[in-house]
């Protein structure tokens, strides 16, 4: 059972950001497409996919490949369809080839994955500006992010060092270790990409085992699981490494982060050269700059 994943923190209801949005945000400007995203639920062309077509892996399958969706294809021009699933196909493990499986939950999960970190980002774009003075400090709020990220006081640059991007190359290789590649029982009842635990899913046949979380989306999965990295004591190392790197003006990447992920399972180090691995075998750096493409939600 991994280690250090039980605590989850109240990650509440933050705005989904949008990078051409930063510069309203910060000047307090209203918009339609504000007051959209402000609900904290990502839409996008999911919206116009039916149900048959959600809850089929080879139906998922063939949406992906209709609008042209492919990782190749995310490599070479860094942008992602803004396609937000809510839960996994439950047939994702009867797909009888395992490459197609494992693309199809790649692309599932990359959209989820930038959109978490387009919602950190927007915090993290305002604590910039209050840090080098384009903003002045706002005492409340910083106080309020300070309390949600576990930080000790409202230190900007302690706070700088917590609110910051995961990058997609690492969540998607722990998403794909810890669930099977979207395949587990945890993932089909509860939404539970991570290996969180808490009080909702028993194991089967061990009604005294841990017990799992239990998510409403794949989205809220995602969240807990950034905030988790974001804000445990267990994960210091991590932020640590990835502020040295932005210091030194580098991208900071998976398999370097990975490094400090030895506490998130039982497995320690093997873990962390699993998750490695992961990250290597299937490329998975390619995709560490890529970006939501919302010029498609004004083509659907």
């Amino acid at each position: 059972m991994a280690q250090n994943k039980a605590v989850l923190f109240g990650v509440g209801t933050l705005a989904v950001a949008v990078g051409a949005l930063y510069g309203l945000v910060l000047g307090g400007v209203s918009s339609p497409l504000r007051s959209e995203v402000s609900l904290g639920k990502p839409v996008g062309l999911e919206r116009n996919l039916s149900t048959s077509e959600l809850g089929s892996a080879d139906g998922l399958h063939a949406v992906f490949t209709r609008i042209g969706y492919r990782l190749d294809t995310v490599a070479e021009t860094g942008t992602v369809p803004p396609l937000f699933l809510s839960t996994v196909p439950d047939d994702l493990d009867q797909m009888a080839e395992i490459d197609a499986k494992k693309r199809v939950f790649l692309r599932l999960m990359l959209p989820l994955v930038l959109v978490v970190n387009e919602e950190i980002a927007q915090d993290r774009h305002r604590l910039e500006a209050m840090a080098d003075g384009r903003l002045p400090q706002d005492p409340a709020w910083l106080e309020a992010l300070a309390v949600r990220y576990r930080a000790e006081g409202a230190n900007l640059s302690q706070l700088l060092r917590k609110v910051d991007l995961v990058p997609p190359s690492l969540a998607l290789a722990q998403a794909a270790e810890e669930s099977g590649w979207g395949t587990s029982r945890f993932v089909r009842e509860a939404n539970n990409l991570f290996g969180h635990t808490g009080s909702a899913v028993t194991p089967k046949g061990d009604p005294a085992g841990q017990r799992m979380a239990a998510f409403t989306t794949l989205h809220e999965a995602v969240r807990a699981y950034v905030h988790n990295l974001n804000s445990h004591p267990a994960y210091e190392g991590l932020r640590r490494a990835r502020a040295t790197a932005r210091a030194r003006g580098e991208t900071p990447d998976g398999a370097t982060l990975a490094g400090s992920l030895s506490r998130y399972s039982e497995r320690g180090d093997a873990y962390v050269q699993t998750i490695r691995a992961l990250i290597r075998g299937n490329r998975l750096d390619r995709f560490d700059h890529s970006r939501i493409d919302r010029n498609r939600l004004r083509e659907s």
